[in-house]
């Protein structure tokens, strides 16, 4: 089965950085847990890889299999002259030849495949890895959607409510009458943005429904904590979980493969003996005998030195990828954590500071225009910065989480210090 421990840890991982451990209650919807655990049963990806696991199974028991006895025939002195002239003189030979293999080849041959089984495995679960960590960032796109259609429906409210105090103005000649027009056209833009808005949800809820095979999805939302941010390992503990992540992992045993092979390759230099024994039946003096025969094949040109040169430099070709992965995966780390810090860093600036002085600031405007100390330029400014500021917001934040999941799928556990909550 795909549905192994390694998936479901990352699944748990995932779950406490987007706080669905917490004790809280959760907004109603569907939850990251019930997504994550839909597609580790459902995945198509990861059911059709089982087929995968199958075939090698079958390999397996190919392997190791001893080779079918032969059967031979061979009829002598026949259509010849003199005394072997027709059928006179023929004799006629049967016999029952079997390879006996040496050096345990039929043993390497089965360790070879065993060892393709287990690099098939790793595999499957780095797969597994990738179908959950992708699981998970369509979830927390669909979360963000989520609280930019939110902030498209709060745009649509602040335009008509300004095309209801600039109406008024206008009706009190107290605004010109393109300021009304002005604000009509904003009006429009912000309920085309809120339909798009709605588009783009439609499609991350298929896109997510699609993680378990769904056609469509049976869900009208996702239940997410979106600006709790959980707090996670530092670095030089994250650093050294790379060594055993289930990427890296696989190149261990696709070591253990290759030297399987080696050993198989140096096994085919001399496969084996064949041994025969058979009856001969001689036609002239109705006589019959019994036949012994064995060969084995000489080495003296193929030697499968070129087979065993292969295996060996695929074998030191697997440490050198192990090798550059590992630098890759460092030099990804380090790129994922800086960007996960400063995403936490612009979503507590942004919560502390930016976005209660954009509130306030279109408060003090608005309470400015319908005075008339502010002109209408001056109130649409202060509501664009705020949505922008909260559009700020959302990015950061959505960010941070996708980055942990980066992280969290690079390291393949749990990084939050939450994980320990139930």
């Amino acid at each position: 089965m795909l549905m192994g421990s390694i998936g479901c840890r990352l699944a748990a991982a995932v779950l406490l950085s987007l706080g669905a451990g917490s004790v809280a209650a959760q907004p109603s919807g569907l939850s990251l847990r019930d997504a994550l655990q839909r597609t580790l049963q459902s995945n198509p990806d990861l059911a059709a890889y089982q087929y995968v696991l199958n075939a090698q199974d079958g390999r397996v028991v190919q392997a190791g299999l001893k080779p079918n006895p032969t059967l031979s025939g061979a009829l002598e002195n026949v259509l010849g002259s003199g005394e072997v002239r027709g059928f006179k003189g023929a004799e006629l030979s049967l016999s029952l030849g079997q390879l006996i293999e040496l050096g345990g080849l039929r043993d390497r041959r089965v360790a070879a495949a065993r060892g393709e089984r287990e690099l098939l495995e790793a595999d499957g679960h780095v797969r597994r890895l990738d179908v959950v960590a992708e699981t998970a960032r369509r979830f927390v796109t669909l979360a963000s959607q989520q609280e930019l259609h939110k902030l498209t429906h709060q745009a649509v409210e602040l335009a008509e409510k300004t095309a209801t105090a600039v109406d008024r103005r206008v009706k009190a000649a107290k605004s010109p009458v393109a300021e009304q027009d002005r604000a009509l056209v904003a009006l429009e833009r912000a309920r085309n943005d809120d339909a798009h808005a709605e588009h783009e949800i439609r499609t991350a809820r298929y896109k997510l429904a699609a993680s378990w095979g769904a056609s469509e999805p049976d869900f009208d939302s996702v239940a997410a904590e979106l600006y709790v941010l959980p707090p996670i390992a530092d670095y030089t503990t994250l650093l050294s979980e790379l060594e055993s992540t289930p990427d890296l992992a696989r190149y261990l045993s696709e070591a253990r493969w290759r030297d399987a092979e080696i050993g198989l390759a140096i096994a085919n230099r001399r496969p084996g003996i064949e041994v025969g024994l058979g009856l001969r039946r001689l036609q002239a003096s109705g006589d019959t005998a019994l036949m012994f025969s064995v060969g084995l094949p000489l080495p003296v040109y193929n030697r499968n030195q070129g087979a065993i040169a292969e295996a060996q430099a695929r074998r030191a070709g697997a440490e050198a990828e192990r090798a550059a992965a590992l630098v890759k995966a460092r030099t990804g780390l380090f790129g994922y954590y800086q960007e996960l810090l400063d995403s936490r860093r612009e979503v507590e600036a942004v919560t502390a500071r930016a976005l209660p002085s954009a509130e306030s600031a279109l408060r003090n405007t608005e309470y400015a225009y319908e005075r008339g100390r502010y002109g209408y330029l001056e109130f649409v400014d202060a509501q664009r910065e705020l949505l922008a500021v909260k559009r700020d917001l959302i990015a950061a934040a959505s960010q941070y989480h996708l980055t942990l999941i980066e992280i969290e799928r690079l390291t393949g556990s749990a990084l939050s210090s939450a994980r320990s909550r139930p």
